[in-house]
């Protein structure tokens, strides 16, 4: 019997003999070290992914009301005397349905009209108190507002509002537009974030008054007359803490929370120990059971298995090995992933294609030795004038690539010109290689309807053009 195999079925039978006395003091420290993992790693990193979801699914109604309030043909229609009533039906139509947006308004202050998807539907009167928001909302300084209320004509249910002014090119107020989102869509995506993450999730307003929560939370009104938030809210709203304990009759909290200012509320999420403890205990002895059914299948497969992933490990290294920046599989994964946020518009990609240039030179004076260090001092260079969230790859032999995120060209343009700046005045470079060092850069933005392949071959291009233009340049296109 090979000694690979003696090894692995040695580690098996252990396994099989360990995991229940290993399950149960598992079992006992995950229990000690519950409110801990709690505090500083499950609740932070779920309050995130449940941050990105209301963006998705509340912030994004305000992006594109802030869009149809720039719209110039929603600005022209009103100056113009809101004469074609098929247009603006198609305009609020089409975003609606666009968006997947439960409704869209337009309220002319020229003329007073509520329009709507259906048409004229109303004319805004300040004797009216159903219409009171609108002159509200008129003579308060901010652009936009977020407003829960019902409106007869729309819907019987409550309805989140974010309304946003219209301005002309004097920068007048002409009207008012907007979205509408239904609360119950809200209050079913908070009673989502119990079930998959067994945390309740609610809004506060800037006064303390709950205004957005799942139907079965059991709290109510403001927090001032809340048992445990009472003697906490003081430090939420100052804003100096966002991680809090508190009590009361229903047990022990752990709780974040998170100021989201587009919306003017305050994010709360918060645990009940007991429960999480319950879910422990459960999972403990659904761990307990798989523990035995796996390891006892590991001695079936794992002889079978330990080259496939042996070979896998291999196939999914992705830093390369000098430099230690992503290497181009990494930077193509993570290309298309930017590339799907861009399809949805909620990213904008640009990339740089740099390369060393005369690097042949660089070997050929001072050995390869000389040539790795300099690759790896560029890459450090790099690094150093780029975000965490960009992603900088080597992308073969003395080239490298560069994503940046929302950021416009013209502002690439400055970043690829101080890289070249800090290369070229480097220390290092002037003291190794006893002369600056250049690159030749190219930059290009993804457009709308350009692919990934079609980005790189236009940046290729420019950066071809910095080459043929003489080098140490940047050439953006």
């Amino acid at each position: 019997m090979q000694l690979k195999t003696k090894v692995v079925l040695t580690i098996a039978g252990l396994l099989l003999g360990v995991s229940l006395v290993g399950s149960f003091f598992n079992y006992l420290k995950n229990v000690r070290d519950t409110q801990a993992q709690l505090q500083n790693t499950s609740l932070p990193l779920s309050v995130d992914n449940i941050y990105t979801e209301i963006q998705q699914r509340m912030i994004e109604p305000l992006l594109v009301s802030s869009l149809m309030s720039h719209d110039t043909f929603l600005r022209d229609w009103i100056m113009e005397g809101e004469a074609d009533m098929n247009g603006i039906v198609r305009y609020l139509t089409q975003i609606q349905q666009k968006y997947d947006i439960f409704t869209t308004f337009l309220v002319s202050d020229v003329t007073k009209n509520y329009y709507h998807p259906r048409g004229l539907i109303d004319v805004v009167n300040d004797q009216n108190s159903a219409d009171a928001w609108y002159f509200r909302f008129k003579d308060q300084a901010e652009p936009y507002e977020i407003n829960l209320d019902y409106n007869a004509h729309l819907s019987d249910t409550l309805i989140m509002f974010i309304n946003y002014k219209v301005m002309n090119y004097k920068n007048e107020m002409i009207g008012a537009t907007g979205v509408g989102v239904r609360l119950v869509n809200i209050e079913q995506m908070l009673s989502s974030f119990k079930a998959r993450y067994k945390y309740d999730v609610y809004f506060i307003d800037t006064k303390g008054e709950l205004t957005l929560y799942a139907q079965e939370l059991n709290k109510r009104g403001n927090i001032a007359n809340i048992e445990g938030l009472k003697k906490i809210q003081e430090a939420i709203f100052s804003g100096k803490q966002t991680q809090f304990e508190y009590k009361d009759k229903a047990g022990e909290y752990l709780l974040n929370t998170k100021y989201i200012d587009k919306l003017k509320l305050h994010l709360f999420v918060e645990i009940n120990k007991k429960e999480y403890l319950n879910e422990i205990q459960k999972t403990f002895y659904l761990n307990l059971i798989m523990s035995l059914l796996v390891t006892c299948l590991v001695i079936a497969i794992i002889l079978y298995t330990i080259n496939i992933y042996q070979k896998q490990l291999v196939q999914l290294a992705s830093e390369d090995a000098l430099t230690s920046l992503s290497n181009r599989r990494t930077f193509n994964e993570s290309f298309e992933a930017f590339y799907k946020l861009h399809q949805k518009g909620l990213k904008k990609i640009t990339l740089l294609l740099i390369d060393i240039d005369d690097f042949k030179e660089v070997n050929d004076l001072f050995g390869h030795l000389v040539g790795d260090e300099t690759l790896v001092r560029v890459a450090q260079l790099l690094q150093a004038h780029v975000r965490s969230s960009d992603v900088v790859a080597r992308w073969g032999g003395e080239e490298f690539a560069i994503l940046l995120l929302d950021v416009e060209k013209e502002h690439a343009k400055e970043i690829a010109q101080k890289i070249c700046q800090a290369i070229q005045n480097d220390a290092f470079f002037l003291e190794r290689l006893r002369k600056p060092l250049t690159l030749s850069i190219g930059v290009g933005e993804l457009s709308n309807f350009e692919s990934q392949d079609g980005l790189v071959h236009k940046v290729d291009n420019a950066l071809y053009e910095a080459k043929k233009a003489g080098k140490n340049q940047v050439v953006v296109v």
